[in-house]
């Protein structure tokens, strides 16, 4: 399958080749029809990505199983060599050794509050470091449990023509003081990836000791991630933006936020957090999406290691939504881009678009944003508004917006439903 290389190179472009993203969108349920909408295309990744087919076939099988880790039974044997199967597939995505204490929650915020409590209780220092652009999983979470323990909550400001936290104004605000700092690695408004590795160094250059998290939800579905080399305390992660199921998320911790005090059943190890045992459905759906990503990476590198193909997909990936990126907002030689319609106002988005996914941020002029995603919906085509709702209210503030249209690509996105998009935007004139 390494013939993908060649082909894609000779495309002149970093788009998917033709072949290569049929069979993506192969694997993917529902990729242009919904059972109740009918033919559609699905541009709201951003708020939950399709899913696998595969999940359903590990569903049916799991989701009836009983058996239960301790039994001496052969079914208790399945269940035990799944769940440490999937747990072991999030440190591989993840780049995380062998031995790295992940924890599993129901969701990347109930994870993050959990975490940033625990650390809010135990490391020394007067304040917490964020940044204004966050989602509330971050925001809400450093903001009132450093109310609870007498923190200083400090924000950065978000770069309102970037969309990006500049890493200088995020170290501006962390000193000697400081106990956690914690941000998000992809914006789920703007679409930037922020420079993680640049951040976490140089902060630790002011404290070296200090306590890093990272909200990789909107991140690890775009681009590579390497845990052991960001050197972070805490990496989440929610498995509804990566082709997988809701209800999901984990988190791999550092040697030392592994066994700080928390939330735990008493008697069991100092680096345990589970609270009830994991249900095996979560975690072999979880191995499915580590094995369709070794299967797209094969198309690009000539390893056979899961973990060089799985950087292999990510990156592949990443290209395919920069390219599908720049199509929105400049077209094509037969389709003016976002930039080119003058009823459009694009926002939070620079010329540089290396390092961002595939995420429009945008209002229509005359059309407020849920009357604009209403239109697409008549035309078959599924974007997403935010207003300032407890979801959306501080971010937008942060980059001076009442509201936005987001248009959210993924890597099974394909240039001509984007082309669709671009041409019902034209049409869309008050």
């Amino acid at each position: 399958m390494s013939v993908g290389l060649s082909e894609r190179k000779q495309t002149g472009t970093k788009l998917f080749p033709e072949g290569i993203l049929s069979e993506i969108r192969s694997r993917i349920a529902y990729v242009d029809e919904s059972p109740y909408d009918g033919k559609r295309i699905f541009l709201d990744n951003a708020s939950g990505a399709l899913r696998l087919k595969s999940l359903a076939q590990v569903a049916a099988q799991e989701i009836l199983l009983a058996d239960q880790f301790g039994r001496p039974t052969l079914g208790a044997k399945h269940t035990r060599e799944i769940r440490d199967r999937g747990f072991d597939d999030v440190r591989l995505l993840l780049g995380a050794k062998p031995e790295t204490t992940v924890i599993q929650a129901p969701s990347a915020t109930a994870g993050m509050f959990r975490l940033v409590h625990a650390a809010t209780a135990f490391f020394p220092g007067t304040n917490v470091v964020t940044t204004a652009i966050e989602h509330p999983c971050v925001c809400d979470s450093t903001r009132l449990v450093a109310e609870q323990y007498g923190k200083e909550w400090r924000v950065t400001p978000v770069n309102r023509a970037t969309g990006f936290v500049e890493p200088e104004s995020i170290l501006s605000l962390v000193d000697k003081d400081t106990y956690l700092l914690v941000f998000q690695h992809g914006a789920n408004l703007t679409g930037a990836l922020m420079d993680a590795k640049r951040i976490v160094k140089e902060a630790r250059r002011i404290k070296p000791d200090l306590c890093i998290f990272i909200d990789g939800v909107q991140y690890v579905p775009h681009a590579p991630v390497d845990f052991d080399e960001l050197g972070v305390d805490a990496y989440l992660v929610g498995a509804y933006k990566l082709w997988c199921k809701r209800g999901l998320a984990f988190a791999a911790l550092s040697d030392r936020m592994a066994v700080i005090p928390h939330d735990k059943v008493l008697g069991r190890p100092a680096n345990d957090w589970v609270l009830g045992p994991p249900d095996q459905l979560d975690l072999a759906a979880w191995s499915c999406v580590v094995d369709y990503l070794c299967w797209l990476g094969a198309y690009f590198t000539k390893s056979r290691d899961r973990r060089e193909l799985l950087v292999a997909a990510a990156s592949a990936m990443k290209d395919h939504e920069i390219a599908l990126l720049s199509r929105m907002l400049h077209g094509t030689a037969q389709q003016m881009g976002l930039r080119q319609m003058n009823h459009v106002v694009v926002s939070a988005i620079g010329a540089d678009l290396s390092d961002r996914c595939a995420l429009v941020p945008f209002n229509i002029k005359g059309i407020s944003a849920s009357e604009a995603c209403a239109r697409y919906a008549a035309k078959k085509i599924i974007v997403q508004s935010r207003v300032r709702d407890p979801l959306s209210k501080s971010a937008l503030e942060a980059l001076g917006m009442e509201e936005m249209i987001r248009c959210s690509a993924s890597h099974f996105t394909s240039p001509e439903e984007i082309d669709c998009f671009l041409q019902a935007t034209e049409e869309m004139v008050v």
